[in-house]
C-alpha cells in the first residue's frame, strides 16, 4: 500500500489520478479472504479500476492484505487504503479493465432484481 504524507504541492500525479478514477455505485454481497483463509462476509459499495468500497463488520487496519472474492468471478487481491466505521478501501494490486467492472456492475443488478 501506498501512503502519503506531504504538501499538498508535492502529490504526484499519479496518486491523484488513482483519486480520479470513475467510481460505479453498485451492492454486491462478497467474501472477504485473509492472509490466514478465514472468510468473513462484506458488501461491495463501489467499485473503480483501482479497487472497492467495502462494508463490513469484520475489522480491518490500513495497510493490511486481503482477498475480495467475488463469487463466480475471482478474487482480487489488495490492501486496505483507509478504514472507517463499518467501511474500508481495498486498493487492488492490479488495476480492474473497464470490462470487468461493468461485469461486476451487470451482477450486482442481477443480484438486485
Amino acid at each position: 500500500m501506498k501512503t502519503y504524507r506531504g504538501l499538498a504541492s508535492d502529490i504526484s500525479h499519479d496518486l491523484l489520478d488513482r483519486r480520479n478514477c470513475t467510481r460505479r455505485a453498485i451492492s454486491l454481497p462478497v467474501t472477504i479472504v485473509t492472509g490466514f483463509g478465514d472468510t468473513h462476509a462484506a458488501i461491495v459499495q463501489n467499485v473503480s479500476s483501482r479497487g472497492f468500497n467495502i462494508q463490513s463488520e469484520y475489522g480491518v487496519t490500513i495497510g493490511r492484505f486481503l482477498s475480495l472474492d467475488i463469487p463466480g468471478l475471482a478474487q482480487y487481491p489488495g490492501w486496505v487504503a483507509w478504514s472507517y466505521l463499518g467501511g474500508f478501501g481495498l486498493e487492488v494490486a492490479n488495476p480492474i479493465p473497464e470490462q470487468v467492472i461493468e461485469h461486476i456492475v451487470a451482477m450486482a443488478v442481477r443480484h438486485a432484481a
